[in-house]
């Protein structure tokens, strides 16, 4: 079966590895970013009648309602909303002395709020979707109980509260039997992870999509990680 699917900041790293999965699947895709780069305008030539981008930032309202207003011109559903923009400041890399609260703000808008904001506006195409699913895309960096890092306050703090946020959204969406899921997509190579990291963002994707792939149990665990494995809050 296609789907019509949504995802956020698809210009680079695992949301442009996930596009080009779901495009080669045959799956109709709209994305929303803040640039097109050539990257999408190779996909868009490659992919004409299935890819379908539009320009907004998750964290300026009035873009985000504008981007999905063009979107419902086209498409009366969405099978499956992916919230894959985040970001990872280098200044957050340091321990408690010298911490720059400058970046903290941003952080939170892009990582926790930015979501939100789409799922505000594109949750009536979702509750006439097929698969009705929402993935928020998190981090292990967001589990209180297994926290290990000594630094990162921001990126972590950002990460709990999306799952915080996808948990009482859960409590909400349940009657209209739309499942809500966070996942972790693991350590990959990218402007965040780094060079240093064990996967590429294209393998990354690949467990990710894997993943989604699987039935869930609507009133079941919300958070995996990249194999599948529930993770703890």
């Amino acid at each position: 079966m296609n789907y019509k699917i949504l995802i956020t900041g698809t210009n680079r790293g695992l949301g442009l590895a996930m596009l080009k999965i779901y495009l080669a699947q045959g799956h109709i895709v709209f994305t929303i970013n803040r640039r097109v780069n050539d990257d999408l305008q190779n996909l868009k030539a490659k992919y004409t009648d299935h890819l379908n981008m539009f320009t907004g930032d998750v964290t300026d309202e009035p873009s985000i309602i504008k981007a999905i207003s063009c979107i419902s011109n086209k498409t009366s559903a969405i099978d499956l909303l992916i919230n894959n923009a985040a970001i990872l400041f280098p200044a957050d890399n340091v321990l408690i002395e010298q911490v720059d609260f400058s970046v903290y703000e941003q952080t939170f808008q892009v990582n926790s709020i930015g979501p939100l904001k789409v799922i505000k506006h594109a949750l009536p195409l979702v509750r006439q979707g097929q698969g009705k699913r929402i993935v928020n895309i998190s981090s292990e960096a967001g589990s209180i109980a297994d926290a290990w890092r000594k630094s990162e306050y921001a990126y972590c703090m950002s990460k709990s509260a999306l799952n915080m946020a996808s948990r009482i959204l859960q409590n909400y969406v349940e009657k209209d039997g739309i499942k809500v899921l966070a996942i972790q997509p693991g350590w990959f190579s990218s402007d965040m992870g780094t060079s240093r990291a064990p996967i590429t963002p294209d393998q990354a994707a690949q467990k990710v999509v894997a993943v989604l792939q699987q039935p869930f149990e609507l009133t079941g665990p919300m958070f995996y990680d990249n194999d599948g494995n529930v993770l703890n809050w």
